[in-house]
């Protein structure tokens, strides 16, 4: 049975090599292993990504690649607040040098666009994503690298960067419905960074319906870019 898209780690050889004979697209989701809370998991910005991608593979064809939880600048060291468990941070350099390995490599496997959909928006390690892709772009002019995350395509007054508040939460209930406790939430009162590490709106009001209107926006905005780069560069 043929396909357009696939699980990159999932598939054989000619499995892989039929989907991107059609669809030379790669899609690598970039998340974290991060406090989020007591209401979320610590995996949130990993999930986020990884089915976002797998969303946009379906529709656009191309192949998922394993998502990479390796993360810097993290709520950990965030100055102000002390949540000094349950997240690993890696260093910006880190963070650059893996970055510029996998993009090497993908356009050396002939891949035409590669994608990197970061789940984690601390900063500078999102504008390190961005940078390198610009780099890339430079390097390979017949190919085009395009990082970013979720809330970069989307209208603010749906979505914007935020901490396991209410549109993190949103898209967990959408896809990972199981590891969420908004239960475990004050039921009143204000909810803050420094004590329930939420920045942003009030996750209580939370829903997978909220959540996959923000995936479908994404998706329908992503999915136009999309279109265009493959007008270009397939």
């Amino acid at each position: 049975m043929q396909t357009n898209w696939g699980f990159y780690d999932k598939l054989r050889p000619i499995q892989i090599e039929a989907i991107q004979k059609n669809f030379p697209i790669a899609y690598l989701p970039w998340g974290a292993i991060e406090y989020h809370g007591n209401h979320n998991p610590t995996g949130l910005d990993t999930h986020k990504a990884q089915h976002l991608c797998e969303d946009l593979a379906k529709q656009n064809g191309g192949l998922v690649f394993p998502a990479i939880s390796l993360a810097a600048n993290l709520i950990s060291s965030y100055p102000g607040v002390n949540f000094p468990k349950h997240s690993i941070e890696f260093s910006e350099k880190i963070i650059q040098q893996i970055c510029e390995e996998y993009l090497e490599q993908l356009a050396k496997q002939k891949f035409k666009i590669i994608i990197i959909l970061s789940g984690h928006a601390g900063e500078p390690h999102l504008q390190i994503l961005r940078d390198t892709a610009t780099k890339y772009n430079k390097k390979y002019p017949k190919k085009h690298f395009w990082a970013l995350a979720e809330f970069d395509i989307i209208e603010d007054d749906l979505l914007v960067a935020n901490h396991s508040a209410l549109g993190e939460t949103s898209l967990q209930l959408l896809y990972k419905p199981e590891t969420v406790a908004l239960n475990v939430l004050p039921k009143k009162g204000k909810i803050t960074l420094k004590e329930h590490a939420v920045s942003g709106a009030d996750p209580r009001p939370a829903t997978a319906d909220h959540g996959k209107n923000i995936a479908n926006t994404f998706l329908k905005n992503a999915t136009k870019k999309i279109n265009k780069l493959k007008k270009k560069y397939l």
